[in-house]
Parts: structure tokens; sequence; C-alpha cells
């Protein structure tokens, strides 16, 4: 029993370590569609906690299909870095858009030709938002440069046999949106040599913000102010129509994993496309792809998040107001 214990500390303290180093630099691939009442919020979330992280350094931002058209995603990221990203450095010029489809699986776009720009500077570690498409078609376009991404970090995958049921009884169904959205593009993904490092959405949706955190939100700073006025609809739905006790900011996440790795825990895992399209783990799967899998997180993972969405404060105080 103890040296069990001795064991998972000691792979959880590898991965805590490797995590903050692999960490230093990362490139954002995003779906954000924050501002339209009936998209996700969750990226907008995690793009301003990614912000306000000095933990991080965020070499660029893809946008990409998924929770709204790319057209509206690329909007709303510019809008977001011009905005809330004067913390983390960077200018609407590190904006670049990707794939407006998966139709796009293996077209070079502004996003490809950019992350490929970035690794020849440096390595990367590379946050997967959205749908896969636009790191696959990289890793199609540039296969010499794979092992420059230090990492993927990917918002999907499941559990055999888990219906992603949410709410009272579990009776409000969702779909790995991610893995949906594109599944081809995922098997280009599991065919490299990249490390993968999966956030689920069982466990991401684990991380929700109410009525009351949103209200808490109002007056924290402009991006904390931006998120809580346009997350009303959206934590509506999540209340009365899916039933869950608040509104899950599953790509929050993904962030947490580099600037606060201890607070996630972390398991060895193998995955593999199934039949049906889905992005499968288990602890034993015949020809899965070894992957690592956040299957839990400390509560202190809310508080944190809340944290880095009203801080750091702006030093233009006179700085109009964000509508």
């Amino acid at each position: 029993m103890l040296m069990a214990m001795q064991k998972r500390f000691a792979f959880a303290a590898f991965i805590a370590v490797g995590c903050r180093v692999g960490a230093a630099t990362i490139w954002i691939d995003t779906d954000v569609s924050i501002g339209s009442p009936i998209r996700e919020v969750d990226d907008a979330f995690a793009l301003v906690v990614a912000f306000h992280s000095p933990e991080i350094h965020i070499a660029g931002i893809s946008t990409t299909y998924g929770n709204a058209p790319l057209a509206y995603t690329t909007r709303k990221a510019q809008f977001l870095v011009q905005n809330f990203g004067r913390p983390a450095g960077l200018t609407v010029a590190q904006v670049f858009p990707g794939a407006e489809s998966a139709r796009d699986l293996g077209r070079g776009t502004s996003a490809s030709e950019a992350f490929a720009r970035e690794l020849r500077k440096q390595n990367v570690t590379y946050v997967a938002l959205g749908p896969l498409t636009n790191l696959a078609t990289f890793l199609q376009l540039h296969p010499e440069m794979t092992k420059r991404i230090e990492r993927v970090i990917f918002v999907g995958g499941k559990e055999r046999g888990d219906n992603l049921g949410l709410g009272p009884n579990h009776s409000f169904r969702i779909h790995d949106a991610n893995v949906f959205k594109d599944p081809a593009a995922v098997k280009v993904v599991l065919r490299s040599s990249i490390p993968i490092f999966l956030t689920p959405i069982r466990t991401s949706a684990g991380l929700m913000i109410d009525g009351e955190d949103r209200r808490g939100l109002r007056q924290d700073g402009p991006a904390a102010t931006y998120l809580s006025h346009h997350s009303t609809a959206w934590l509506w739905f999540w209340r009365h129509v899916a039933g869950t006790n608040g509104g899950p900011i599953f790509d929050a996440l993904a962030i947490i994993s580099v600037t606060r790795p201890e607070l996630i825990s972390v398991k060895r895992r193998y995955a593999q496309l199934d039949r049906s399209g889905d992005l499968v783990v288990s602890s034993s799967l015949t020809n899965g792809r070894l992957v690592r899998y956040y299957d839990s997180f400390d509560p202190k993972a809310k508080a944190f998040v809340l944290g880095r969405l009203t801080a750091p404060r702006w030093k233009d105080e006179s700085a109009p107001p964000v509508r």
C-alpha cells in the first residue's frame, strides 16, 4: 500500500515538474464564441485566465470553427486580445485564422504557417480548446517539425461507456464536441509522436461558475465585468435547461493544467478512436495510444480561476469601459 502511494506521488510530481517546464511557452487554438447567447463562453474564460497568468508565455493564438463560424471566432479572439491581452503582452497581430471546417484538413492557413514560424524559433506546448483540424493540418504540412511540439493539451476524450450525461440523474446528454466535429484530425494527432494530455468533458464539466460567482465578477475589472455581462443567458441555459448547479467552464481546466498543474490529478491511459468516432480511453486498450488523462482536480481550482479573472488590475484606470 505504502509503495503504491509512493509510486503515485512520484508520478504526480514528475508530471507537475514536467508541466511547469514545458508550459513556459504555449500556443492556444480556440473556437471562442462569447457574445452570442446560444454559444458556449468557456473559451473566453480560459483565454482571460491565460492572459493573467505570468507562469506562461503565449506565443500566439489560432482560431478555428467549432462553437461558431471561423469569421466569428476570429473577430472574438481579436477583440479579447485587443481589450484584455495587454498583461500577456499580446497584440491582435498574434491572432491567426485557421480552418473553416473539417473539410480544410490538410489545407494550409495563416494559423498553420504562423505556428511553423514560431516552432522555428522555439519549442511550444499546444493547447487545443476546439477541434484539432488546425493542428492536424500542421502535422501533415510540416512533419519535420513535430518534435518541436513539447506536448498537446486537448479538451476531449472520455472513458469507455460514458454517455456524457450531466444534470439530475445525468439526463442532459452532451457530445464530445471537439472530437465529434473532426475525428479524422484526432486520428492524425494520435498517430503522431507528440505527448498528449487529455482534458475530458467528464472532468472539466465539474469546473463550474454559478450565479453568485457571475455577480461577483461584475465590478472586478474590465475583463471580469465583460465575462459576467456576456454569461447571463449561457448560465440561465445550464441552470434551467440542463439542470446543473452552474455553467461548466470546460476549457479553463486546460489552462489550469499549464499554470497550476499541482491542482490536477493525472493518470496514464490508452486512447483510440472507436468505430463511432469517439475518442475513448481506458487503462488497457488493445492498440491504444498512451496518453495522460486529467481525471480530477482540487476544489481550489475554482478559486484560482476566479482570482485570475479579476487580476491583474489595469495600469490605465482611465481606459473606457468595454461593452
